[in-house]
């Protein structure tokens, strides 16, 4: 799949969280969602698109096919259920982005080119995607979603004109998130040392405002890592540096 080729609501992540269940058939909490959650698209086949997206980042699975099970437990669900979808929308963005190449490509063009406040086109984007891409309507669908995602997500918000958006404020991720958004990236290439500046630009890179990520890295030493600081550069080493002992740490 190029991209989110359907449009995704942090209510929605957060609603099929509630609906999961450990070790069922997939094919269970798809049929509970259809019914409990994304009531405002247009029909069961747009309603199931945007599930199977949804699902392919925000709930782990094993074997293939008819025979997919959820896990025993999730550490995504686990955070759904202690906070609400407002607090760890930003969070889920992290994750979308850093697990998607469209996503991070169209965030790069963004970040690059637009601060907050900033007016941009839609055909801007979808010109770039397809040098990148190729002209091909699953790719300028795919963009267009996106574009809807990080409205959705209050990155972006309509302006006057037709196919224009407004760069928004940043969005802050609350400390008690930090570590899920910590997973997000981390999970990726569990390493046991952190380079912060690196991790925190990655973060920024996602939309998400810097000023208080200081505070989140000190609130969780030396529980998840333990923070130095040389002349050069500042480092975070991984308490858990294991990323199943890590998901148990996140899990109790």
């Amino acid at each position: 799949m190029i991209g989110l080729d359907f449009p995704l609501k942090p209510e929605w992540i957060h609603d099929v969280h509630q609906l999961w269940q450990p070790d069922e058939p997939i094919s269970d909490l798809v049929a509970r969602a259809l019914t409990a959650t994304m009531q405002e698209l247009g029909g069961e086949k747009t309603r199931r698109n945007s599930l199977s997206i949804l699902l392919r980042y925000f709930a782990a699975t094993s074997g293939g096919g008819q025979s997919r099970r959820t896990f025993a437990q999730d550490v995504w669900v686990s955070y759904s259920r202690k906070y609400t979808a407002t607090t760890l929308a930003p969070v889920y963005l992290v994750q979308l982005i850093a697990n998607n190449e469209m996503a991070g490509e169209i965030v790069r063009f963004i970040n690059r080119r637009y601060s907050p406040g900033d007016v941009i086109n839609a055909g801007d984007i979808r010109t770039h995607v397809i040098s990148k891409y190729g002209e091909r309507k699953v790719v300028t669908n795919a963009a267009s979603a996106f574009l809807r995602t990080l409205q959705y997500f209050s990155v972006l918000e309509s302006a006057k004109a037709t196919g224009q958006y407004r760069v928004s404020e940043r969005l802050i991720v609350g400390p008690e998130v930090f570590p899920l958004a910590f997973w997000a990236l981390w999970n990726l290439n569990p390493v046991p040392q952190v380079e912060l500046d690196a991790f925190n630009q990655s973060l920024e890179d996602s939309f998400i405002d810097t000023d208080n990520l200081d505070q989140c890295w000190k609130r969780y030493q030396p529980a998840l890592w333990v923070v130095s600081e040389r002349v050069d550069a500042r480092f975070a080493v991984v308490k858990h540096p294991d990323a199943e002992n890590m998901k148990a740490v996140l899990l109790a």
